[in-house]
């Protein structure tokens, strides 16, 4: 084909939208019928593209109509062409409208953190009408449903970054030693995480990070295993009862170590840090309740008019 913005000068844009028919009709005189013209204009306009893109589009015969590779090629390219423009009636008509729709988010369970609950407060504030939906999931099945599309904001931490998503950090958890005031280490500090390794340990299953259980791992901790819970509320409850040590998250366990019921053993310095992320899919759909909710993550602004853009 020709190239550059020569190609695209010369270029009829008709004949590519009656090419898309041709295809769509699966042959000339089908789209002939279906755009009411003659079928010796249509078979005009087709040679007409053949000779600007200099390559033969399709095979007609006693077989039935064909593309060819080069006219496979095209139709892929027009159709992403023709469903844009076919969008934009609906984008304009919705210009006029306020922003309405449902925000899909998918989070990690028992997720605290003041940057999170800012930009929730944010986005509400601008987009008053947009109804948030949010489910809690174990981190590793969020990465996978915005890759398969379920949820349009995944938020977790990763161990794997796929090329088809997006990542913008979010805060970083840390996770500290904790015990209940019934545990016989309660009020005491350790230097060296590994002199907990012969404590029961209260695991949190499927819900716990890889860098996490790296961390356990690397230490000895969960050789003696006091119970296994995929929620963190109630692997926190169980500490509090003193059945064993429990790693948290510091933020999640502040409000319970200021009224005495939980203790850290271990300080920030031997904690073990947890990157959260905010995830989409890149090839997603552009949905304005999205691109908002990630301008106010990144700290910037789309300016969406009182009555905003396209309706989600």
């Amino acid at each position: 084909m020709k190239s550059g913005q020569k190609f695209c000068l010369d270029l009829d844009w008709n004949l590519l939208k009656i090419f898309h028919s041709i295809v769509e009709a699966n042959g000339v005189s089908s789209a002939a019928n279906a755009l009411w013209r003659k079928q010796s204009t249509i078979s005009l306009a087709l040679q007409r593209l053949e000779k600007n893109v200099g390559k033969k589009l399709c095979r007609r015969g006693p077989a039935g109509f064909a593309l060819t590779e080069e006219g496979r090629i095209l139709y892929e390219c027009v159709s992403e062409v023709y469903a844009k423009v076919n969008r934009i009636p609906d984008s304009l008509d919705n210009a006029s409208q306020e922003l309405r729709g449902r925000l899909h988010l998918r989070t990690i369970s028992n997720f605290v953190s003041t940057k999170f609950d800012k930009l929730l407060m944010s986005y509400t504030t601008r987009c008053p009408l947009v109804e948030l939906h949010i489910e809690v999931a174990p981190w590793e099945a969020i990465s996978l449903a915005v890759l398969r599309s379920e949820v349009d904001v995944g938020i977790a931490p990763v161990h794997v970054q796929y090329p088809e998503l997006s990542y913008e950090l979010l805060t970083r958890e840390m996770h500290l030693v904790y015990c209940g005031k019934r545990h016989h280490l309660f009020g005491a500090t350790v230097k060296d995480v590994a002199e907990l390794a012969q404590e029961p340990l209260i695991l949190t299953g499927a819900d716990e990070p890889d860098s996490l259980t790296y961390y356990r791992i690397q230490h000895g901790l969960g050789k003696r295993v006091a119970a296994t819970t995929p929620n963190l509320e109630e692997a926190k409850r169980l500490a509090i009862l003193g059945l064993g040590i429990c790693l948290l998250p510091d933020r999640m366990a502040a409000a319970d170590v200021k009224k005495g019921l939980l203790w850290p053993l271990t300080s920030k310095a031997v904690g073990s840090g947890c990157d959260v992320y905010a995830i989409t899919n890149r090839h997603a759909p552009r949905r304005l309740v999205v691109d908002i909710f990630l301008e106010e993550l990144a700290g910037k602004r789309i300016e969406a008019p009182a009555r905003a853009s396209a309706r989600a």
